[in-house]
């Protein structure tokens, strides 16, 4: 059996800096086919399919999420991967960061002959009070 991490790697690599580019824009927002299966699920249990997350990307019009990868670990046996990340939200008109912090993904994939999906998608946020209410405030989250 050949081994699928540099094809997972290449595509985990690819879809942050498209995440942070086009996932929040009604334009180009479908470009993110690409990296996620239409029955995506997100821990919450509220995101039940890709078209609810791109409706909820467009939801803050105002802030634009960054994601940096700081460290990323694949497990391929079991079509997860794993990622430290560091995410900003950037004031689309000004470019000014209005909050920096720390999140691990779980990102559970499927995967057809190299054609890799993203399916569920489980997010532990850095766990700072302060910060935690500033991005329900930044983003409107109903508490």
């Amino acid at each position: 059996m050949d081994s699928l991490y540099d094809d997972i790697l290449n595509f985990m690599e690819d879809y942050f800096p498209a995440y942070s580019q086009y996932a929040q824009d009604l334009e180009t927002q479908h470009i993110m086919d690409r990296f996620y299966a239409p029955d995506l699920m997100f821990d919450d249990g509220v995101v039940t399919s890709r078209e609810q997350w791109y409706e909820r990307c467009l939801t803050h019009p105002n802030v634009q999420d960054k994601l940096t990868v700081e460290h990323l670990f694949i497990d391929e046996r079991q079509n997860e991967v794993g990622a430290l990340l560091k995410t900003q939200a950037v004031d689309r008109s000004s470019g000014e960061v209005l909050l920096e912090l720390k999140m691990n993904v779980l990102y559970n994939l499927k995967i057809d002959n190299k054609d890799i999906k993203i399916t569920w998608v489980r997010v532990f946020l850095e766990g700072d009070p302060n910060k935690a209410a500033k991005l329900a405030q930044l983003y409107a989250i109903a508490p």
